[in-house]
Parts: structure tokens; C-alpha cells; sequence
């Protein structure tokens, strides 16, 4: 294992003024979101979509890494550069998502595990070989009625630390993600309570396989109430909740700490994070991975008007603007609500 070389990439990941994207959405989540623009969703048109993001002018000055489907880690531009190779020569790091999808946990109604690990150690030799600096593994914790249980965490760290020491054994800083759902009708003491528990059998499971803290991030929800129990978001005690936890539960040589947005508004995923930095220092460098709360009205412009890339771009560029301002703690406080921006509107 080369630490130094996994410590120098998660440092890379978590720079001062620099995010990720999470590129990395399924076919199959690519075909819903794409749905819901009216847009056909086929390997050509998530190429294009893609495209846009990936070559805003400028973006590899606020990003410090992307995440990849399979898929997307093999396409080109249209001029037919591959992604990889046009990002690399940017500075912005590849990554690459690595689990398999959700499958039902034998026995525990309700609560899943992630696959793909058997296949693993060939897979991130494939990807190391074509130039992934990192990589992603999405575990996901439902939060409900008796669950979720011991044995579902426990599978779920058991499958998340295997996966990171396998990647560092290739010289590859693994993004482990044990997300806390969104989803239900849980309060934020519950989702606080539950979370911590995670990352305290998540952190001890990592180091029982002897994985190199400093040379991993995490991946994480912020301390939300469940988007069904009828409670607001209020980003103040989100950021406290979220802040507790991580300073109580994450140990402080872990390599960087990024945030999902977990289905928030782009507003509140930005405002958040935006006071989650002004309660800093934190022991580790913090930032976002969001996919989403990026995406969302970029999306929209583009199925618009697809025509007009660069309007799209220029969407694009406003939101990563707003990001990185988010994780200074700089960003000025905004509604929640997403804008569909036309020709000839202010940016």
C-alpha cells in the first residue's frame, strides 16, 4: 500500500475551493430523471447531457474530482476525446462508482446490501489502469419501524471496509458512503442517533481490515428529519446536529468528509453545507459530492433548449459557483426552490 500517494489524493479531493461531482447515476436513474424532462433517454443523449457538464468552461477550477458510471468512464466528447483523458489534462481527478446496486438483505425486511464486491479486485485493477485516482461504494441505512438493524449495518461496514482496503490496495482512495436515508417519517434525534452508530461500527470495521484512515473520505447525509414526517429543515439545527455527529463519531486522521445532498432542494443542500463550514475548523477537509443539487436546473435548461448548450453551461457554471461559495461558508442564504432559466433571462 503507498500511503503517501492515497494521503496527497484525499487532500486533492477536499482542497480548499474545490467539490465533486457525482456523475455516476445509473442508466436506470438516468432514464427517470431524464423522464421527467421528456427527454428519450438513450447511451447518445447521456453522453451529450454529460458533455455539458463535464466541458463548462472553468469548472475545473471548482472541481477537484468526478465521479463516473461505467459507462460515462468510457465516452468521448463529440469531437472524440475520452472524458477521462480531457479531464485529466484539466487537473480534475477521475473516479469511478464501484458497487453493484441494492439487493434485498435475506431475512431483514425492509433493509438492503450493496453488491459487487466478489468481482472487485479485477474490476479496480481495470479502472486504476485507465487512470481512477478514486472511487465510490453507495451502502444505503433505512431509518423505520425496528430497523434498521444490527445486522444490517453490520453487513453493510463489513461490505464498505472490504471495498476500501481492496481499493487502496491498488493505490486507489476509496469515497465509502453509508447513507443514511432521506427517506421516512423519522425525527432528526433519530437520524442523528443512528447515523452516529453507523460511523462508530463503520470506523471500527475499517480498522479491523487495517484500512489507511488518512488515505479514505466518507461520503455522508447531513442530520436531516425524514422528508415524510411532516418537520422542516431549519439549516441551523442541521448543521449543528451534522456537525456534532461528525466531531463525535469520525475520526479526526480521516483523509476528508463529503457530503451527498440525499434528495434536498438545491437551495438547502447549498445552505446547509454553507453552515456547516461556518462552524468549522474541522479536523478534516469538508466539501460536497452532490449530483442533484448541481444538476437539477442544468438538466432542465438543457432539455429545454438543447440547442443552446451553452446557456446550459452557463447554468451549470452558476451552480458550481454557488457550491464553492457554500464551502467557505461564504454564500449568501437562498430559497430552496430550483430556477428554469430561458433564453434571454437574468443568469
Amino acid at each position: 500500500m503507498q500511503t503517501h500517494i492515497l494521503e496527497e489524493t484525499a487532500k486533492q479531493l477536499v482542497a480548499p475551493g474545490k467539490g465533486i461531482l457525482a456523475a455516476d447515476e445509473s442508466s436506470a436513474s438516468c432514464q427517470k430523471r431524464f423522464d421527467s424532462v421528456g427527454v428519450e433517454c438513450t447511451e447518445e443523449t447521456r453522453r451529450e447531457y454529460r458533455e455539458v457538464l463535464l466541458t463548462t468552461p472553468g469548472s475545473e477550477h471548482a472541481l477537484s474530482g468526478v465521479i463516473f458510471f461505467d459507462e460515462t468512464y468510457w465516452q468521448t466528447t463529440a469531437s472524440g476525446k475520452p472524458f477521462r483523458e480531457f479531464l485529466k489534462e484539466r487537473g480534475v481527478l477521475l473516479g469511478i462508482k464501484v458497487d453493484q446496486g441494492l439487493v434485498d438483505l435475506p431475512g431483514f425486511p425492509g433493509e438492503k446490501l450493496s453488491q459487487g464486491l466478489d468481482s472487485l479486485p479485477e474490476r479496480i485493477t481495470k479502472y486504476h489502469t485507465a487512470g481512477a485516482k478514486f472511487a465510490k461504494w453507495r451502502s444505503v441505512i433505512q431509518i423505520g419501524p425496528d430497523i434498521p438493524t444490527e445486522e444490517c449495518i453490520g453487513a453493510n461496514t463489513f461490505v464498505l471496509s472490504r471495498y476500501a482496503r481492496i481499493c487502496q490496495d491498488h493505490e486507489i482512495v476509496p469515497i465509502v458512503e453509508p447513507e443514511v436515508l432521506f427517506d421516512g417519517t423519522h425525527t432528526s434525534d433519530c437520524a442523528e442517533e443512528v447515523m452516529g452508530h453507523v460511523f462508530d461500527m463503520l470506523f471500527r470495521t475499517m480498522r479491523a481490515f487495517r484500512v489507511h484512515l488518512p488515505g479514505a473520505v466518507l461520503k455522508t447525509s447531513m442530520v436531516l428529519p425524514g422528508k415524510n414526517s411532516g418537520l422542516p429543515i431549519v439549516t441551523e439545527e442541521v448543521a449543528t446536529r451534522t456537525v456534532r455527529v461528525l466531531h463525535e463519531h469520525v475520526p479526526s486522521e480521516l483523509g476528508g468528509v463529503v457530503f451527498l445532498s440525499g434528495g434536498q432542494m438545491s437551495g438547502d443542500a447549498f445552505n446547509n453545507l454553507n453552515a456547516i463550514a461556518k462552524m468549522g475548523p474541522h479536523p478534516w477537509g469538508v466539501t460536497f459530492s452532490y449530483s442533484r443539487a448541481l444538476q437539477d436546473p442544468v438538466l432542465k435548461q438543457w432539455a429545454g433548449n438543447r440547442g443552446d448548450k451553452e446557456l446550459a453551461k452557463h447554468v451549470f457554471s452558476r451552480q458550481l459557483d454557488r457550491a464553492i461559495a457554500a464551502t467557505s461558508g461564504n454564500m449568501k442564504r437562498e430559497g430552496s426552490h430550483d430556477t428554469f432559466v430561458t433564453s434571454g433571462q437574468d443568469l
